[in-house]
Protein backbone atom coordinates (compact mmCIF):
# COMPACT_ATOMS: atom_id res chain seq x y z
CA UNK A 1 0.00 0.00 0.00
CA UNK A 2 1.22 3.29 -0.55
CA UNK A 3 1.23 5.86 2.00
CA UNK A 4 -0.38 9.60 1.55
CA UNK A 5 3.16 10.63 1.54
CA UNK A 6 4.63 8.89 -1.32
CA UNK A 7 1.56 9.95 -3.82
CA UNK A 8 2.74 12.26 -6.45
CA UNK A 9 0.75 15.20 -6.67
CA UNK A 10 -1.12 13.91 -9.71
CA UNK A 11 -2.17 11.23 -7.79
CA UNK A 12 -3.60 13.29 -5.21
CA UNK A 13 -4.97 15.76 -7.69
CA UNK A 14 -7.08 13.03 -9.40
CA UNK A 15 -7.73 10.93 -6.02
CA UNK A 16 -11.07 11.59 -4.48
CA UNK A 17 -9.78 11.26 -0.79
CA UNK A 18 -7.00 13.60 -1.33
CA UNK A 19 -6.75 17.18 0.63
CA UNK A 20 -4.86 18.53 -2.54
CA UNK A 21 -8.49 18.97 -4.09
CA UNK A 22 -11.81 19.71 -3.96
CA UNK A 23 -14.09 16.42 -4.69
CA UNK A 24 -16.18 17.19 -7.95
CA UNK A 25 -19.82 17.41 -7.31
CA UNK A 26 -21.41 14.76 -9.09
CA UNK A 27 -24.92 14.39 -7.89
CA UNK A 28 -25.22 18.43 -8.73
CA UNK A 29 -23.94 17.54 -12.14
CA UNK A 30 -26.12 14.56 -12.71
CA UNK A 31 -28.58 15.50 -10.69
CA UNK A 32 -32.42 14.62 -12.87
CA UNK A 33 -34.86 17.29 -13.48
CA UNK A 34 -37.78 17.08 -11.37
CA UNK A 35 -40.29 16.18 -14.71
CA UNK A 36 -40.12 12.61 -16.03
CA UNK A 37 -37.99 12.14 -18.87
CA UNK A 38 -38.70 12.46 -22.65
CA UNK A 39 -36.92 12.28 -26.04
CA UNK A 40 -36.45 16.51 -26.04
CA UNK A 41 -35.90 17.30 -22.35
CA UNK A 42 -33.11 13.59 -22.48
CA UNK A 43 -31.31 15.89 -24.96
CA UNK A 44 -31.63 18.88 -22.84
CA UNK A 45 -30.48 17.21 -19.52
CA UNK A 46 -27.50 15.69 -21.55
CA UNK A 47 -26.50 18.92 -23.07
CA UNK A 48 -26.54 20.65 -19.29
CA UNK A 49 -24.58 17.50 -18.04
CA UNK A 50 -21.85 18.36 -20.34
CA UNK A 51 -21.91 21.85 -19.45
CA UNK A 52 -21.27 21.53 -16.01
CA UNK A 53 -18.49 18.90 -17.06
CA UNK A 54 -16.47 21.42 -19.03
CA UNK A 55 -15.93 22.88 -15.47
CA UNK A 56 -13.94 19.81 -14.44
CA UNK A 57 -13.24 17.91 -18.10
CA UNK A 58 -11.54 19.20 -21.47
CA UNK A 59 -9.94 17.02 -24.11
CA UNK A 60 -6.65 18.29 -26.10
CA UNK A 61 -6.69 18.75 -29.37
CA UNK A 62 -3.52 18.85 -30.22
CA UNK A 63 0.26 18.78 -28.25
CA UNK A 64 2.04 16.11 -26.23
CA UNK A 65 -0.97 15.41 -24.76
CA UNK A 66 -3.03 15.02 -27.90
CA UNK A 67 -6.41 12.92 -26.78
CA UNK A 68 -6.02 13.21 -23.26
CA UNK A 69 -8.53 14.66 -20.51
CA UNK A 70 -7.42 17.75 -18.27
CA UNK A 71 -8.88 17.17 -14.97
CA UNK A 72 -9.51 20.54 -13.30
CA UNK A 73 -10.39 20.55 -9.88
CA UNK A 74 -10.40 23.38 -6.63
CA UNK A 75 -7.38 23.63 -4.89
CA UNK A 76 -7.87 23.08 -0.65
CA UNK A 77 -5.31 25.85 -0.88
CA UNK A 78 -7.18 27.74 -3.60
CA UNK A 79 -6.91 28.45 -7.20
CA UNK A 80 -7.00 25.17 -9.22
CA UNK A 81 -5.13 21.89 -9.91
CA UNK A 82 -4.91 20.61 -13.39
CA UNK A 83 -3.61 17.24 -14.51
CA UNK A 84 -3.86 15.46 -18.06
CA UNK A 85 -4.73 11.92 -17.70
CA UNK A 86 -5.74 8.98 -20.26
CA UNK A 87 -9.72 8.32 -21.16
CA UNK A 88 -8.58 4.97 -19.84
CA UNK A 89 -7.65 5.93 -16.48
CA UNK A 90 -10.06 9.03 -16.48
CA UNK A 91 -12.81 5.97 -16.62
CA UNK A 92 -11.13 4.08 -13.78
CA UNK A 93 -11.22 7.64 -11.35
CA UNK A 94 -14.80 8.48 -12.40
CA UNK A 95 -17.17 5.35 -12.43
CA UNK A 96 -20.23 7.57 -12.21
CA UNK A 97 -22.92 6.61 -14.82
CA UNK A 98 -25.87 8.89 -16.36
CA UNK A 99 -28.85 6.46 -16.58
CA UNK A 100 -31.94 7.73 -18.21
CA UNK A 101 -35.15 6.65 -18.58
CA UNK A 102 -38.16 7.36 -21.55
CA UNK A 103 -40.88 6.39 -23.32
CA UNK A 104 -40.59 7.02 -27.46
CA UNK A 105 -43.07 6.56 -29.81
CA UNK A 106 -44.75 4.14 -26.85
CA UNK A 107 -41.50 2.21 -26.93
CA UNK A 108 -38.99 2.23 -23.96
CA UNK A 109 -35.93 3.81 -24.06
CA UNK A 110 -32.81 3.62 -21.64
CA UNK A 111 -29.45 5.37 -21.25
CA UNK A 112 -26.79 4.26 -19.10
CA UNK A 113 -23.26 4.97 -19.64
CA UNK A 114 -20.17 6.17 -18.43
CA UNK A 115 -19.91 9.83 -17.77
CA UNK A 116 -17.12 10.04 -19.65
CA UNK A 117 -18.04 8.73 -22.44
CA UNK A 118 -21.46 10.99 -22.28
CA UNK A 119 -18.76 13.82 -22.45
CA UNK A 120 -16.28 12.27 -25.33
CA UNK A 121 -19.59 12.25 -27.28
CA UNK A 122 -21.07 15.62 -26.98
CA UNK A 123 -21.05 18.41 -29.31
CA UNK A 124 -20.63 21.03 -26.98
CA UNK A 125 -17.61 19.30 -24.89
CA UNK A 126 -14.28 21.14 -24.17
CA UNK A 127 -11.70 21.15 -26.08
CA UNK A 128 -8.35 22.80 -25.46
CA UNK A 129 -5.48 23.27 -28.12
CA UNK A 130 -1.39 23.69 -26.40
CA UNK A 131 -0.11 27.23 -26.43
CA UNK A 132 3.27 26.56 -27.39
CA UNK A 133 5.94 28.39 -24.44
CA UNK A 134 8.73 31.06 -25.60
CA UNK A 135 11.31 28.04 -25.82
CA UNK A 136 9.15 25.55 -28.64
CA UNK A 137 8.15 28.23 -30.58
CA UNK A 138 10.24 28.08 -33.85
CA UNK A 139 13.39 30.85 -34.07
CA UNK A 140 14.33 32.63 -36.95
CA UNK A 141 17.28 30.54 -38.23
CA UNK A 142 20.19 32.16 -40.17
CA UNK A 143 20.11 29.52 -42.61
CA UNK A 144 16.66 30.30 -43.85
CA UNK A 145 17.94 34.11 -44.04
CA UNK A 146 20.76 33.20 -46.21
CA UNK A 147 18.18 30.97 -48.43
CA UNK A 148 16.36 34.11 -48.55
CA UNK A 149 19.29 36.04 -50.20
CA UNK A 150 20.70 33.40 -52.07
CA UNK A 151 16.97 32.61 -53.89
CA UNK A 152 16.74 36.74 -54.33
CA UNK A 153 20.09 37.08 -56.78
CA UNK A 154 19.29 36.47 -59.85
CA UNK A 155 20.14 33.35 -61.29
CA UNK A 156 22.89 35.09 -63.68
CA UNK A 157 24.30 36.48 -60.31
CA UNK A 158 24.20 33.39 -57.92
CA UNK A 159 27.56 32.26 -57.21
CA UNK A 160 25.60 28.74 -55.90
CA UNK A 161 25.36 25.87 -57.71
CA UNK A 162 21.42 24.80 -57.31
CA UNK A 163 21.30 20.72 -57.32
CA UNK A 164 25.06 20.15 -57.04
CA UNK A 165 28.02 20.51 -55.17
CA UNK A 166 29.36 23.60 -53.54
CA UNK A 167 32.29 23.98 -51.91
CA UNK A 168 32.04 24.44 -48.25
CA UNK A 169 34.13 26.88 -47.37
CA UNK A 170 32.50 29.43 -49.67
CA UNK A 171 29.37 28.25 -48.41
CA UNK A 172 30.19 29.10 -44.47
CA UNK A 173 31.57 32.47 -45.77
CA UNK A 174 28.31 33.43 -47.25
CA UNK A 175 26.33 31.70 -44.45
CA UNK A 176 28.45 34.29 -41.82
CA UNK A 177 27.33 37.05 -44.10
CA UNK A 178 23.82 37.05 -42.61
CA UNK A 179 24.67 36.67 -38.95
CA UNK A 180 24.99 39.11 -35.85
CA UNK A 181 27.55 37.98 -34.47
CA UNK A 182 30.07 35.64 -37.07
CA UNK A 183 32.34 34.78 -34.28
CA UNK A 184 30.39 32.35 -32.73
CA UNK A 185 29.74 30.48 -35.43
CA UNK A 186 31.91 27.38 -36.48
CA UNK A 187 31.58 25.12 -39.33
CA UNK A 188 30.30 22.30 -37.80
CA UNK A 189 27.81 24.49 -36.51
CA UNK A 190 26.49 26.39 -39.55
CA UNK A 191 26.34 23.09 -41.47
CA UNK A 192 24.31 21.34 -38.61
CA UNK A 193 22.06 24.86 -38.85
CA UNK A 194 21.70 24.36 -42.97
CA UNK A 195 20.96 20.45 -42.51
CA UNK A 196 18.23 21.61 -40.26
CA UNK A 197 16.47 23.64 -43.05
CA UNK A 198 17.89 21.43 -45.77
CA UNK A 199 17.72 17.58 -44.82
CA UNK A 200 19.24 16.48 -47.89
CA UNK A 201 22.48 18.82 -47.74
CA UNK A 202 23.79 16.23 -44.71
CA UNK A 203 25.92 13.37 -46.54
CA UNK A 204 26.19 10.10 -45.94
CA UNK A 205 30.10 10.69 -45.97
CA UNK A 206 32.15 13.51 -46.47
CA UNK A 207 31.98 14.90 -50.12
CA UNK A 208 35.80 16.38 -51.70
CA UNK A 209 36.13 17.11 -55.34
CA UNK A 210 39.63 17.56 -56.40
CA UNK A 211 40.66 17.48 -52.96
CA UNK A 212 38.28 20.73 -51.64
CA UNK A 213 35.57 19.54 -49.43
CA UNK A 214 32.08 19.97 -50.70
CA UNK A 215 28.10 20.20 -49.78
CA UNK A 216 25.27 19.38 -51.76
CA UNK A 217 22.47 21.55 -52.45
CA UNK A 218 19.08 20.86 -53.79
CA UNK A 219 17.35 22.58 -56.50
CA UNK A 220 16.19 25.95 -56.79
CA UNK A 221 12.61 24.92 -56.71
CA UNK A 222 13.00 22.61 -54.14
CA UNK A 223 14.65 25.82 -51.83
CA UNK A 224 11.98 28.19 -52.64
CA UNK A 225 9.12 25.36 -51.32
CA UNK A 226 11.59 25.30 -48.43
CA UNK A 227 11.58 28.54 -47.69
CA UNK A 228 7.51 29.24 -48.82
CA UNK A 229 6.50 26.67 -46.39
CA UNK A 230 8.52 28.35 -43.67
CA UNK A 231 7.43 31.67 -44.22
CA UNK A 232 3.87 30.34 -44.03
CA UNK A 233 4.29 27.80 -41.05
CA UNK A 234 5.90 30.30 -39.19
CA UNK A 235 5.98 33.79 -40.06
CA UNK A 236 2.68 34.33 -40.88
CA UNK A 237 1.13 33.26 -37.68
Amino acid sequence: MISTNDTTLQQKATNATSTVCEPIAWDDILKHPATRFHPKSVRRYLFNVVEKLNNHLAIWMDGPSMCKLRIRRNGTQGGNVDVSISVWRARQLFPWMVQCQWLENEKKKMLFRNVIDIFLAAKNRKEIYHTPTVSELPRQSPAIEWLKTQLALPVECCSLKWAGLNPREWLYSSFLEEVKYPEEWNPKKISQEMYSILPSCKPTKRLRQHGISMMYVPSRDSCKRVLDNWIQKYEKQ
